[in-house]
């Protein structure tokens, strides 16, 4: 509802970053400069729900670490209406109810998809049809008491043989709900987002996926999906984005292509994009050029890591040669190409962060990296208890703690890292200004780290705080070499 954001302090519990900063830090090479909210204050969201007068509040918590402002935001509704029941959801929920439930400012927790809780707790509530221990996946705080309903013996996901320490039950196919929400139109362009399927098979020790949609890998029937494309209201004149929200879709190639057909169908003039990521591991040249055909305009690669000790001890399969293969083909077709690893895993180090730098730099694709966050359910991370003692805000990426100790890798290492990624693309960037030219000059003369800064108009080369030399100058050897 604001079009610009508020400018907040940086939470007491990730104080540590601040030392990382650069005030008005500029360019290519920079980490992030301040600490925003985007949207109304609490306080003034708070005033929006009273004074629609409703009979009853739902907030979704997109991740744990937005935890602290699910709460804060149901204390301010409270204080205004007492009476009103607040309700919370959605992925943060999922990985720890109890967190939220057990805040005297919230009613009840739902866990998992809304397809399988939400009706049956609108019965409860409005229609008393039924009773709240029947509702599945959910938590209710009544007299201070907590109690959640108590599940059949039988496991919540047959494909996961674990699933009775989580008792969440999880959508079928057709009870998926697809999702083509409409985000931004222009002049010349209309873009949508669209999310299609559930869970994951596999069980990567790094991925929260399956705390709230399980280990089954479930699809939304084309007969729900075509309904939704064929009522959409596109100008045949403006080009229409698609960009597929959806983590595992290679694992329906043929799906997916049924779908994009559908969309093609609809428009004339329309590209597609998976911008959370597709798993190379499922790819081929052939499919790889079929989804070409089909309109996808760039391909974003979850890489993970290229360790092999890294990888086995995230439960991870990878292979450098087939992903190298498949970046130079798609690259050779002329499209562009983002590769994501994970920094921070278990088993992570200087030298294994050197490698995956240098052997990203010598393919036809852009870095990017991904500060690894632990939540509370993950598999090392099962001791829900340990995120009692902290602010949820550690469970951003952008937060750079170091999740294993003195054994992982530091604060120091990651934003090193980061910063490195950056430098990387900046290395391939085709057209570099005179300054820019300076400061990669600089960076290699000297093994260190810099940034650029707004001074007075002009911008100049400063040294980058709180770097690890040596691992910028393992990378720096390893790209020479």
């Amino acid at each position: 509802m604001n079009k610009k954001p508020q400018n907040i302090d940086i939470p007491d519990d990730i104080s540590y970053v601040r030392d990382h900063i650069v005030q008005n830090e500029t360019g290519k090479l920079s980490y992030f400069t301040k600490y925003q909210r985007f949207g109304p204050s609490c306080e003034d969201c708070a005033s929006l729900v009273s004074n629609s007068s409703p009979t009853l509040c739902m907030i979704s918590c997109f991740a744990f670490s937005y935890a602290q402002e699910t709460i804060d935001l149901a204390e301010h509704i409270k204080k205004l209406r007492p009476e009103l029941s607040i309700v919370v959801g959605g992925a943060g929920v999922s990985a720890y109810p109890l967190y939220f439930i057990r805040d005297t400012h919230i009613d009840f927790a739902i866990s998992g998809e809304a397809e399988i809780g939400l009706k049956p707790f609108l019965k409860a509530m409005f229609e008393k049809a039924l009773d709240f221990e029947s509702v599945p996946n959910l938590f209710r705080n009544s007299d201070s008491q907590i109690t959640r309903r108590k599940e059949t013996p039988e496991p919540a996901d047959p494909l996961n043989p674990d699933s009775g320490i989580r008792t969440l039950r999880y959508t079928s196919g057709n009870e998926i709900m697809p999702v083509i929400a409409k985000t931004l139109e222009k002049k010349d362009l209309i873009s949508f987002s669209v999310s299609l399927t559930r869970g994951c098979e596999r069980r990567c020790r790094f991925c929260s996926n399956f705390l709230c949609h399980g280990h089954g890998f479930r699809k939304a029937s084309l007969e729900s999906v075509a309904p939704l494309v064929n009522q959409l209201s596109i100008d045949q004149k403006k080009r229409l984005l698609v960009n597929f929200e959806d983590d595992n879709l290679l694992f329906a190639s043929e799906y997916l292509l049924e779908v994009m057909h559908l969309f093609r169908e609809k428009s004339g003039s329309v590209s597609f994009l998976a911008e959370n990521g597709l798993d190379y591991n499922l790819l081929s040249p052939m499919l790889a050029d079929r989804l070409i055909e089909a309109g996808m305009s760039k391909f974003n690669f979850t890489l993970g890591s290229i360790d092999e000790t890294v990888l086995e001890g995230q439960d991870r399969k990878g292979s450098k040669t087939h992903f190298e293969s498949i970046v130079r083909h798609i690259a050779s077709r002329g499209l562009p190409v983002l590769s994501y690893f994970i920094c921070g895993l278990k088993d992570d180090s200087q030298e294994s962060v050197a490698n995956v730098l240098a052997f990203l730099h010598n393919l036809p694709t852009l870095v990017g990296i991904s500060m690894f966050y632990a939540i509370p359910g993950l598999l090392d991370f099962s001791d829900t208890a340990m995120f009692d003692k902290f602010c949820p805000h550690r469970c951003n990426g952008t937060s750079a703690n170091p999740w294993y100790g003195k054994q992982g890798l530091q604060t120091n290492e990651l934003l090193t890292a980061f910063r490195l990624s950056r430098y990387v693309n900046l290395l391939k960037s085709e057209i570099k200004s005179e300054i820019e030219m300076q400061l990669i000059e600089k960076i290699q003369k000297e093994k260190k780290l810099f940034t650029l800064v707004k001074q007075n108009k002009a911008v100049e080369i400063v040294p980058a705080p709180g770097t690890d030399n040596e691992m910028v100058g393992m990378v720096l050897d390893k790209i020479r070499s």
